[in-house]
């Protein structure tokens, strides 16, 4: 019997051996546009290992023709590089992998008094809110996620905090402290078991700032 053949590659020098940053810092505004939709994000983490268009759109439910012009504003702004190319049946066929493992947006794209930082704040926290709702409706749309107690299992359950914690700013700090040192060991748990069978992805958002609140009359009274 004849084995079938092996698709031709082709090398792309620098690209076979890649191994993404640590972290991606985005410094402009049309990069951080271009993260501002949850399919681009989702493509992001679709490709944390190399993968291709046509893989990706499986894993969407959606036509490849559909991600074309997502991948290439990714691998445009450097979000995401090409690390294999081969072909196959005479075509073309590209992997695509993220370039960083984590992304952060440049400080004075979202402090206070710096040039477009209404709009860089804007559409971070836009884009990360519907990331996060989108993502939670496909969930509990296809019985992933449960928000209801009665789930068999645990692991089912959507948790969800809202709230205001009144504290000094030592305590505010030790506060993020502990929930970053928390967030670095499950990241790196979630690196080491990568490949593991028996995982499945968790999405996590964590947010802490100090409230403002406008001074109350009595607040004026005291003062004078």
């Amino acid at each position: 019997m004849t084995e079938p053949k092996q698709p031709d590659s082709i090398n792309v020098p620098g690209q076979r051996e890649f191994v993404p940053a640590e972290t991606f810092v985005v410094e402009d505004l049309d990069t951080l546009k271009v993260l501002a939709d949850p399919l681009r994000l989702k493509i992001l983490e679709l490709v944390e290992l190399p993968r291709t268009v046509k893989q990706v759109a499986a894993s969407l439910d959606l036509p490849p023709t559909k991600l074309y012009y997502h991948i290439n504003q990714l691998e445009k702004h450097g979000l995401i590089v090409v690390v294999e190319t081969r072909i196959v049946s005479g075509i073309i066929e590209k992997h695509y992998q993220v370039a960083a493992h984590r992304i952060e947006v440049a400080e004075y794209l979202l402090s206070p008094g710096e040039v477009d930082t209404h709009e860089g704040l804007t559409m971070t926290v836009n884009s990360m809110f519907e990331d996060i709702r989108v993502s939670l409706h496909e969930s509990l749309q296809s019985g992933n996620s449960s928000d209801t107690d009665d789930s068999q299992d645990d692991n089912q359950n959507v948790s969800i905090y809202s709230g205001r914690f009144r504290l000094t700013r030592d305590q505010a700090e030790a506060f993020n402290k502990a929930m970053s040192a928390i967030i670095e060991e499950y990241e790196k748990l979630s690196e080491q078991q990568s490949d593991a069978g028996d995982v499945r992805p968790y999405k996590v958002l964590f947010t802490s700032f100090p409230v403002f609140s406008r001074p109350s009359e009595d607040d004026n009274a005291t003062e004078e």
